[in-house]
């Protein structure tokens, strides 16, 4: 099955990308802001889009080179989408691989995100949206995440109008 997958090449070193996926901080800075997120192998990050909620068990932390996340919980309310936990099971990782002395290379897959899923759609629109405000934010440090008081993040409204 064809998973979702992105690549994106950051003007930013890899430590600075590690940080902004990897730390509570960072994650509110480009993802959500009301995020809670352990910095351990085998803790849990938790986020929330309004009613929609995505709970993370993190698999792997390679200071630098990867962090990966497993979906142990969720709840999707979109239209069109009856089976709201679709995303659990499925793996996220992010890969870092160095591009000289200030650049990154982010390959992202969200394994088991296929376009079988009801929620495919707003969810490959929402990764979009998201990796470029983690590119934002690793190159500008400013990123655009999820503000609990918006309801809706920008990158869903714009799916929405579509």
């Amino acid at each position: 099955m064809d998973h979702y997958r992105k690549q994106l090449l950051i003007s930013a070193p890899p430590a600075a990308v590690y940080r902004a996926i990897a730390t509570r901080e960072g994650l509110r800075a480009w993802w959500n802001e009301a995020c809670e997120a352990d910095s351990a192998i085998g803790g849990q990050a938790t986020f929330r889009f309004g009613h929609n909620r995505k709970v993370m068990r993190i698999t792997n932390l390679t200071p630098g080179r990867e962090v990966r996340w497993h979906c142990v919980e969720a709840n999707i309310e979109a239209p069109g989408v009856t089976r709201k936990d679709e995303w659990v099971g499925t793996d996220m990782v992010f890969k870092l691989t160095p591009q000289g002395p200030s650049n990154t290379m982010l390959d992202f897959e969200h394994i088991g995100l296929t376009p079988a899923l009801q929620c495919y759609p707003i969810c490959n629109g929402g990764w979009n949206y998201f990796l470029g405000s983690l590119q934002n934010l690793a190159e500008t440090g400013k990123g655009t995440p999820f503000k609990a008081e918006q309801g809706v993040c920008e990158g869903h409204q714009a799916l929405a109008a579509a």
